[in-house]
């Protein structure tokens, strides 16, 4: 691993964002929370582009976590070779190295400003594999926002992909953060995988008290319910908590 030495001797990273990419810094504070709390050993930056993330992991975890950068453009992953800022740095499109190059179990991928780049299809099909040998999925998105062409000589830079605030519900979030600037709209979104989640039995607890509320609040027997459960069932509360 490089020393922070090294690190430092760097290019200005108000230079590298002119000329590899400039990512919105609106959710940037929700992101430093998230690696805070979850202190990963190993973080998969996914799209690296000007490196912000690692960046900020770095700030956060110092040499304590692994950084690995995967980034489909030549130009910009042998920028981030020669910066050092990251343990690996892996010139490969997002698409072929979950299917074909990794066999690891991660603590951490981390999606920014990236996966508007690919078509509807196969962001589902990266979310789909990446739950499997992930324990924490963080996407970090722009919404409604399909305009975008090919920038900093980039081809890969379009969009492909009108992303909406409800397009990752389908994996059940534990987090979402929508936040409105003055020019886009960000969205955070924290996905734990099938690796991390509750039991079946759990989940599907959560699920019919969920539904029974939704059925019995209209009506004034919600917390008659609530009340029926706490009479009767010594364990009721984890019947009760998500």
């Amino acid at each position: 691993m490089e020393s922070t030495n090294v690190r430092s001797q760097s290019m200005p990273h108000e230079i590298i964002e002119r000329t590899y990419g400039i990512s919105s810094p609106l959710c940037d504070y929700i992101l430093k929370h998230q690696i805070a709390e979850a202190r990963p050993r190993q973080i998969i930056d996914f799209g690296a582009g000007a490196g912000k993330i690692g960046k900020i992991a770095r700030e956060i975890l110092g040499e304590n976590v692994k950084l690995v950068a995967i980034e489909g453009h030549k130009k910009t992953a042998d920028m981030l070779t020669k910066e050092k800022l990251y343990d690996e740095v892996h010139q490969i499109f997002i698409q072929d190295w979950i299917s074909s190059t990794n066999k690891e179990v991660f603590d951490l991928a981390i999606f920014g400003d990236v996966l508007e780049h690919l078509e509807p299809k196969e962001i589902r099909r990266v979310i789909d594999q990446c739950i499997r040998f992930f324990k924490e999925i963080i996407v970090i998105c722009p919404l409604y926002d399909i305009f975008q062409d090919d920038s900093y000589r980039n081809p890969v830079e379009v969009h492909q992909t009108y992303i909406t605030s409800t397009f990752f519900d389908r994996y059940n979030p534990v987090e979402k953060h929508i936040i409105r600037g003055e020019e886009w709209i960000i969205m955070n979104v924290c996905i734990l995988s099938t690796y991390e989640q509750k039991p079946l039995y759990r989940r599907l607890s959560w699920f019919a008290f969920h539904k029974c509320m939704l059925i019995l609040q209209p009506i004034g027997l919600a917390r008659p319910f609530v009340n029926f459960l706490k009479r009767f069932f010594i364990k009721y509360k984890w019947l009760l908590r998500d």
